[in-house]
């Protein structure tokens, strides 16, 4: 199997991706390491069924690098996850987590034949439930953070994305790491 991981060098990225090679799978990272380092993926640097790929899904030059590259499965991580920056700088979750989705969106509908997107959301959806713990059905939506309504809005475009372009997503809404 054929995986992509953005974000493939950060925290949960560098744990996902360890599991997928120790499972047989050729992995594709893809990141820019503004918060994922080398050394979290360096133990795989040289194996033959891992590629390092820097770029940044807001550089549409950088996702060109993707464009020979058949993936079965898409793991989406990356994304800036500081949850504060949104009160004082919301540009920053508008950008770095729902156009980076956004770009990723299209590069799948572009270039990939019916692809499984996993995406990570965020429990922050939620907002402040009436309801712990809170079952996945729970509405309203109603994030209490820029970081939350921008992993929310994303989750709308790769649903729509999905229905309209005919390929799977699965969407986790992580909570405390």
């Amino acid at each position: 199997m054929h995986t992509l991981v953005t974000g493939g060098a950060g925290f949960i990225g560098s744990h996902l991706v360890d599991a997928l090679i120790s499972n047989r799978n050729n992995v594709s990272v893809f990141d820019n390491l503004s918060s994922g380092t080398l050394q979290k993926i360096k133990q795989w640097l040289d194996s033959p069924n891992f590629t390092f790929i820097k770029g940044d899904l807001l550089n549409l030059s950088d996702n060109k690098k993707l464009k020979h590259k058949r993936f079965d499965l898409v793991f989406h991580l990356a994304a800036n996850p500081e949850v504060r920056i949104g009160s004082t700088n919301p540009e920053v979750h508008f950008q770095q987590n729902l156009v980076a989705t956004h770009n990723l969106l299209e590069y799948i509908r572009k270039t990939q034949k019916n692809p499984t997107l996993v995406f990570t959301s965020t429990s922050t959806v939620y907002g402040e439930p009436a309801k712990i713990p809170t079952p996945e059905n729970y509405s309203p939506l109603t994030p209490i953070s820029i970081y939350g309504a921008n992993k929310l809005a994303s989750e709308a475009l790769i649903t729509a994305h999905a229905h309209t372009y005919n390929f799977k997503a699965i969407i986790y809404r992580l909570a405390n790491i």
